[in-house]
């Protein structure tokens, strides 16, 4: 595939649903969004596997060629100790072509969860239905679950004093997602009541993080909601 010969305004090839193996998933490439790479060889990219069920995959890729070039250019520069070592990306390949990456994602989801194969913090989630991700909401309306949440938090509660980011709520629920400090994840069930709640209350299960609630919560969450 001539990466240079596709679309950069907008490439239907991200939304298509590659059902090659037993995994389905649909394949973002930045080298087809923004402007053509020179040198599929010797460059890297960023790439996200959209698993269809909730899980995201935000990927930096390099080819070989560019590891001998990044320490080539640490040694000119001075960084990394003038090339003592190298923090490496998520995944090599030989080249940044669509069929390469296609077929390595592939590969690589036939032997398991992606990560598994590569590092953990690739993972991310994907808000389906009938989670609203906090993007999805206005403002206004954001800040009203932290509000809320602050003011049912009684002082043994097991979230006082933790710093928490909003990042979804249910919709056919009272619930809302909160990300720790700590990347842990909480499902809050808010009382919309607008006092200090008792002792228990309001309900909370927290998981260590995102691949764990998704595991757990998440994933049936969504299947339940398709039936």
């Amino acid at each position: 595939m001539d990466v240079k010969k596709l679309n950069m305004e907008w490439n239907p090839l991200s939304e298509r649903i590659i059902e090659i193996g037993n995994t389905p998933f649909k394949l973002w490439l930045e080298f087809e969004e923004r402007s053509p790479w020179d040198n599929i060889e010797n460059d890297f990219t960023n790439i996200g596997v959209d698993m269809l069920d909730g899980r995201y995959y935000g990927i930096n890729v390099w080819t070989f060629k560019f590891f001998e070039t990044t320490i080539q250019q640490d040694e000119e520069n001075g960084d990394n100790l003038n090339g003592l070592y190298l923090t490496p990306p998520d995944l090599f390949v030989k080249e940044l072509t669509r069929d390469c990456l296609e077929k390595t994602i592939v590969d690589l989801l036939e032997n398991g969860n992606l990560e598994d194969s590569l590092n953990s913090s690739v993972f991310g989630l994907k808000f389906l239905e009938p989670y609203s991700g906090v993007m999805e909401m206005e403002e206004k309306n954001s800040q009203a679950f932290i509000d809320e949440l602050e003011l049912e938090l009684h002082d043994n509660h097991v979230l006082k004093n933790e710093v928490v980011q909003l990042i979804a709520r249910k919709t056919n629920n009272d619930d809302i997602i909160l990300e720790l400090e700590d990347k842990r994840i909480a499902v809050v069930h808010l009382t919309w009541t607008s006092k200090k709640e008792l002792k228990g209350y309001p309900k909370t299960r927290i998981y260590k993080d995102k691949i764990y609630f998704w595991n757990k919560e998440m994933k049936q969450d969504i299947s339940n909601f398709k039936e």
